[in-house]
């Protein structure tokens, strides 16, 4: 028999306690089963208990029917409920028609009550292995189906890789975790595919501004999770703050009214000085960075480690300060100490000077030169250095 600690968990759906009570009886030496007496209480159950490995859910009830509930599950874009198996319990009365409809809708099977102990023992153990066979399937691929990101798996995989390496090396490594702000708002506004669309957009942002070394997975129904070799936490936030710039300016709409999309972010990294003892404790670090910044209100980005929770830009409709509407009072940043621009220009010259000048990215190196040609221009005309025609060309070049 099965210890408690060990029993695969199974919710039983119903609003007649009788069929609960017979089902929980045949089904609870070897599982542990839970019950709802609707839709509404099963799906909130399936969102806060990701250890529940099937469903057996009747059709007729007030509230949320059997008909939403498996709409719900199988409208998920979460895999494991995509791939969750729903046994409908129907009645006698309930015809064939009735039974190849919630076929169609996504049910693994249905049985007829009154069920006996052998049917519902049968069925349960089953769809049961099929799905945790499944789930070992999908767990070994390496793609995120809605996105085409890496998935959760294959990111670990590839951060202990890295991690490895970094620490061999002695070089620089960041994670970085990118969730979306309250994103269950923007299901329950505009529903699951306009959601899926803005996942869809976001990540190839994204991807749009890191580097060829970089790898971006999608790790949660709002998250993304980034590894960045060669890379310190002042780098970290400026990718962080390039990619927030971008979707910022996404400009998506539905029904004609812009969606006002905000990120949070929380990082850690490792470098010579300070080493980490897994990948996963690294991940653990960036996401209670990631927590911290969420609960100081989102649209916020921290690192681990620190008390310093920094303000991302606003959402689609934040308005943009020029340099002629800041306040006259406003003094420059020190380059070195404050500027994520300056630090990652002194990063990337160190490098140059080491000789690893090669570990700079195409994009980075772009978006450097695009940041530092008004100061080049200027001292052009200051200084008289004669560089118009090469200004130009430069300018031509980096567009």
């Amino acid at each position: 028999m099965n210890s408690e600690a060990s029993k695969v968990e199974i919710l039983i759906v119903d609003d007649s306690k009788v069929i609960r009570w017979a089902a929980t009886k045949i089904l609870r030496n070897d599982y542990t089963v839970h019950e709802a007496c609707d839709g509404q209480e099963a799906w909130e159950l399936l969102q806060q208990n990701k250890n529940i490995a099937a469903v057996f859910s009747d059709l007729q009830m007030e509230g949320l029917d059997g008909y939403e509930l498996l709409g719900l599950i199988r409208g998920s874009d979460d895999s494991r409920l995509l791939n969750l198996p729903v046994i409908i319990i129907t009645g006698k009365d309930e015809d064939d028609d009735t039974k190849a409809e919630v076929l169609s809708l996504g049910a693994t099977d249905f049985i007829i009550k009154p069920f006996d102990t052998v049917t519902l023992k049968n069925r349960a153990a089953a769809y049961i292995g099929y799905s945790q066979k499944l789930a070992d399937i999908e767990d070994k691929l390496e793609q995120d189906k809605l996105t085409g990101l890496a998935n959760k798996s294959f990111f670990f995989t590839h951060g202990e890789k890295d991690l490895s390496l970094a620490v061999r090396h002695e070089t620089e490594l960041t994670v970085a975790l990118i969730e979306i702000d309250h994103f269950m708002d923007l299901i329950n506004t505009f529903g699951k595919q306009n959601a899926a669309r803005v996942l869809r957009k976001i990540s190839q942002i994204i991807t749009g501004c890191l580097r060829k070394e970089d790898l971006c997975a999608r790790i949660g129904t709002a998250r993304f999770a980034l590894i960045l070799p060669l890379t310190n936490r002042v780098g970290s936030l400026r990718s962080i703050e390039r990619i927030c710039h971008k979707i910022n300016s996404l400009g998506l709409t539905v029904e004609g009214k812009a969606l006002d999309i905000h990120i949070s972010s929380g990082v850690a990294g490792v470098d010579p000085e300070q080493s980490c003892a897994s990948f996963s404790l690294l991940v653990e670090q960036a996401a209670g960075a990631l927590n911290k910044a969420i609960a100081s209100g989102g649209s916020r980005l921290a690192g681990a480690g620190d008390n310093t929770v920094r303000p991302l830009s606003g959402g689609v409709n934040a308005k943009a300060v020029s340099a002629q509407e800041a306040p006259a009072t406003e003094q420059p940043q020190k380059v070195a100490d404050e500027s994520p621009l300056g630090m990652e220009i002194l990063q990337a010259i160190a490098q140059i000077e080491a000789g690893v000048g090669n570990a700079i990215g195409s994009d980075q190196l772009n978006n450097l030169m695009r940041s530092i040609l008004p100061l080049v221009s200027y001292a052009n005309q200051k200084l008289n250095l004669g560089l118009e025609d090469a200004l130009k060309i430069a300018r031509e070049r980096l567009e």
